[in-house]
């Protein structure tokens, strides 16, 4: 007989289980985000489906499991960060570099340049709809600081466009580099902290 465990415990459906993985994948999550949950792991008959992307047709066992809003984005934000620990360094020597080398030598590094900022714009997508969908405290300073990055990040990349090294510089010195260290700032002293305190207090109304 088909079973369906979600986090370590059996599923009851009402009118039986249904047949179809991917219908119950989207029964799962509907049920998740109304306790501000989502699924992150969902295997059938020890199959993981969503790394996959494929679902069967039929199954005879299913274990998914969940986490809260608050400790997914609280393990991706300490991801993206990690992987952030040496931009500031980086962006100050290419900074420096602008200047003092041929543009053509400037240009040639530009993929290099936005796969180093890439973590930085993935934290504000994934942090962002968190901030708005809960209201967070941190809320209003941490939008202004998801909108001065389109900002600048739309007048680098029109630097590189243009062919204007002296823009390109300012830039990062003036806007960039510091938007960088505020944006540290804020993880550190407030959204990490309430992550976590939140990711606690979630835990504890979940443990019986």
């Amino acid at each position: 007989m088909a079973k369906v465990m979600a986090d370590k415990e059996e599923v009851i459906f009402q009118e039986g289980v249904p047949e179809s993985p991917s219908q119950i994948y989207q029964l799962l999550m509907q049920a998740y985000s109304e306790q501000r949950r989502s699924v992150v792991k969902f295997f059938v008959d020890e199959v993981d489906c969503m790394s996959g992307g494929n679902f069967p047709d039929s199954f005879k066992l299913i274990e998914a499991e969940s986490l809260s809003h608050d400790e997914i984005t609280l393990r991706i934000s300490i991801q993206l960060l990690n992987q952030m620990s040496q931009l500031a360094e980086h962006l100050s020597a290419y900074q420096a570099n602008i200047l003092s080398n041929a543009w053509s030598d400037v240009i040639k590094q530009m993929d290099d340049f936005i796969s180093k900022i890439q973590p930085f714009a993935d934290l504000i997508d994934n942090v962002l709809p968190y901030a708005e969908s809960y209201s967070p405290p941190w809320k209003n300073s941490f939008e202004n600081i998801a909108k001065e990055q389109a900002k600048i990040l739309e007048a680098v990349l029109f630097s590189f466009e243009s062919s204007n090294p002296a823009g390109l510089s300012d830039h990062l010195q003036i806007e960039f580099l510091p938007l960088l260290e505020r944006t540290k700032s804020l993880f550190a002293k407030e959204i990490i902290p309430f992550l976590k305190n939140a990711s606690e207090d979630t835990y504890e109304e979940d443990t019986p």
